[in-house]
């Protein structure tokens, strides 16, 4: 059974929908009707560099649009590339997640692995 939550809105007034378990639960008064989402927990990949330190390259939930007016309302998973306030949020279904994490796998024991070779081999074997 799934707990009833009302919010707010300044389109439409209170609006009550049910809150799945995987949803984080944030959900503001005070916006649109349209705006009202679930998201999931957030899983992200981060690195650190030299120059910026720690700096997210993706990451990715669960995410639904509850009332969204121009794009699906189906469950997908939402993945952002690079800097979380850029906008480059895209909604992926399980196939396009699963070959995005194909491609990841792939473009690390591949490509992202030549360049280290070849990194290392410029620079005489040192590390």
């Amino acid at each position: 059974m799934s707990l009833l939550r009302t919010v707010q809105t300044i389109d439409a007034g209170p609006v009550e929908f049910p809150e799945p378990f995987w949803c984080s639960g944030l959900h503001p008064d005070g916006g649109y009707k349209a705006d009202i989402a679930h998201e999931g927990e957030e899983i992200a990949l981060a690195i650190d560099t030299a120059c910026h330190g720690e700096v997210r390259v993706l990451s990715a939930s669960l995410y639904q649009a509850l009332f969204a007016e121009h794009e699906s309302r189906e469950l997908v998973v939402a993945v952002e590339f690079g800097d979380p306030f850029a906008g480059d949020a895209h909604s992926l279904d399980a196939a396009e997640i699963a070959d995005l994490a194909d491609q990841l796998v792939a473009f690390a024991v591949g490509p992202l692995h030549q360049l280290i070779e070849r990194h290392l081999l410029l620079k005489g074997g040192e590390s």
